[in-house]
């Protein structure tokens, strides 16, 4: 049995995912229950405002941390020369059975959800792996690594960040009561690139 081998995984080209769970998120259910929504059957509502976060500043700043946390931290840009931009924020409204199809999110950098008020049940957050693979051996043990699928539990206060492209669903809310999350896009502003590649934003 070989014991002096040393080995390392590397996760290239990874989706980085944020995941945070925060116990000093403001309460802001009371200030977002009379809001206008629009609500589909079977898949929830949204409100009809599409720049929530503009009505709740203090709740703005405190996301805020989480945010820069997450692109300049995690992603690791460079704050001398990109600025942050919430393109939009809206609350989801998930009654009981509802719940939402897989996508992703247009024209937008990183994505996030801030679960304000759940339940056991509620509803998972789940990301999908949508390569194509020839072939699909039988998995003993799933991980990060070799996972077509990874499934989050929301609780109150818990912050996710990812990369727009990531295709992800939520599953059906099996609780009578209502599910509250505060979803946002946002978009980094400053010079892009080098002088044969240059944008500026």
């Amino acid at each position: 049995m070989r014991t002096s081998l040393k080995a390392e995984v590397l996760p290239l080209f990874s989706s980085p995912v944020y995941v945070c769970e925060d116990t000093t998120m403001p309460n802001i259910i009371s200030d977002i229950e009379g809001m206008d929504y629009n609500h589909r059957p079977m898949q929830g509502g949204q409100t009809v405002s599409m720049n929530v976060l503009d009505k709740l500043p203090e709740f703005k700043n405190w996301l805020m941390y989480h945010i820069e946390e997450y692109v300049y931290g995690v992603m690791g840009i460079d704050n001398t020369c990109h600025s942050l931009h919430i393109t939009c924020s809206w609350i989801n409204k998930h009654k009981h059975l509802d719940k939402s199809h897989d996508h992703s999110h247009r024209n937008s950098m990183f994505s996030g959800i801030v679960y304000l008020q759940t339940h056991e049940n509620c509803g998972d957050l789940q990301f999908l792996d949508q390569s194509y693979y020839m072939v699909s051996p039988r998995i003993r043990q799933h991980n990060l690594y070799n996972s077509k699928q990874w499934t989050i539990t929301p609780t109150d206060g818990m912050v996710v960040m990812f990369p727009s492209s990531l295709v992800h669903t939520v599953q059906q809310n099996r609780v009578m009561r209502e599910r509250y999350s505060l979803a946002y896009n946002v978009f980094v502003k400053g010079d892009f690139g080098n002088p044969t590649s240059f944008l500026s934003l």
